[in-house]
């Protein structure tokens, strides 16, 4: 575990030059192909660099923050557009939010879309036009929240822990619940940071997903805010405008849904394959087919219906999330636990737990022992005093 954190901070110290040098590009070349053709080999490198990384947790981390979310934000810059566009961002601020998996609260100037007016504050996922107080409404929670998430993580592990007495099914969902806390803890405690560091508010990654109205409102409002709002920006908006001018609204808006989808599942296939190290078998992107043909059917069902009551979030959030997390259970989930990933997950933990606890036990034994021999040296003197 030694030798994998030493390869972490080569691969991120890599990574952080490599930004620095995207930042002093941005600056001296104005936007367009030129700068996009100075970006490339730095966003290729951003998809070799996890290769070194073993570790299931250091290198999930890498994938989703660099390679996916940093090379996202690298390509608006290249046209320039994004929340890296702002000319003003000193050095610091650029490095924390290319790096980070962090949404800056509403600003036009950060989060303009590349396409025109009408659409540039449409969802990732429906379309809807979004309020722009929406977002600040979403504001990061505290370390509090996140530190009582952690303490549920600890059980779902202990739960994991003794797999063996449970029933399969009971322990896939409790796999799952466990992902999604964890990454819901992750992100939270990565924002809080990023807040800090940058002295300005920063939505919250996650907006109550488990209490969805609907599959539209889990994935476009509600789940995972970062990615959704860099969905909207690379693959949404650029394909609702282009499309819209050749097919009509509807149908671009079909084909934006479709294609933000397949995005999102061509990069969930990428973090899949460097946990596991195979080809993919395409479970992921069955998984996230499924969801945005259900979003569509949704839409539909819902227009030729038009109820003017609505259902219950006590009754609906339940069911959004519960179906999520039962076609995930079946579409993907077999193939991490098929190539052991908890297990290795849980390795890890394992590891880090025993890394604190022998540095804690070596930090009291000395302490103890320092704590000891001053107390002798004092009484000697002492006594030679007297």
């Amino acid at each position: 575990m030694e030798g994998e954190i030493k390869i972490f901070f080569m691969v991120w110290s890599s990574i952080l030059l490599s930004v620095c040098y995207c930042y002093a590009i941005a600056k001296q070349t104005g936007k367009g192909t030129t700068r996009l053709c100075m970006f490339m080999p730095v966003i290729c490198l951003f998809f070799v660099l996890p290769m070194n990384l073993n570790s299931v947790n250091l290198g999930c981390l890498t994938v989703f923050f660099v390679t996916w979310l940093t090379s996202s934000k690298l390509l608006l810059l290249a046209f320039g557009t994004g929340p890296l566009s702002n000319p003003s961002l000193p050095l610091s601020h650029f490095l924390v939010i290319s790096c980070f998996p962090i949404v800056m609260q509403y600003q036009p100037t950060t989060l303009k879309s590349p396409i025109n007016d009408e659409n540039s504050e449409k969802s990732p996922v429906n379309g809807e036009h979004m309020n722009p107080n929406m977002h600040r409404k979403n504001s990061v929670k505290s370390l509090l929240h996140y530190g009582n998430q952690g303490l549920f993580l600890i059980f779902l592990l202990i739960l994991n822990l003794y797999r063996h007495k449970f029933h399969q099914d009971f322990i896939a969902f409790i796999t799952c619940l466990f992902i999604v806390v964890g990454l819901e803890v992750m992100l939270g405690v990565v924002a809080v940071i990023g807040q800090f560091l940058l002295r300005t508010e920063v939505e919250s990654p996650f907006n109550n997903p488990y209490f969805a109205s609907s599959l539209k409102d889990f994935w476009g409002r509600r789940w995972n805010c970062v990615t959704s709002n860099t969905l909207r920006l690379v693959v949404y908006g650029p394909i609702l405008k282009n499309v819209s001018r050749i097919v009509g609204p509807n149908l671009a808006v079909t084909s934006a849904l479709l294609g933000t989808f397949l995005v999102s599942a061509f990069m969930h296939e990428i973090i899949v394959y460097y946990l596991c190290r195979v080809m993919p078998r395409w479970g992921t992107t069955t998984f996230f087919l499924v969801q945005g043909l259900c979003i569509i059917a949704e839409n539909k069902l819902i227009g030729k219906i038009n109820v003017k009551w609505r259902v219950p979030q006590l009754i609906t959030g339940p069911l959004v999330f519960g179906f999520v997390v039962y076609t995930f259970m079946r579409l993907v989930l077999p193939e991490l636990l098929e190539y052991k990933v908890d297990e290795r997950a849980i390795a890890e933990y394992a590891a880090v737990f025993d890394f604190v606890k022998d540095a804690s036990l070596n930090w009291v034994k000395f302490g103890t022992n320092f704590w000891y021999k001053t107390w002798k040296e004092t009484a000697y003197v002492c006594q030679h005093i007297q």
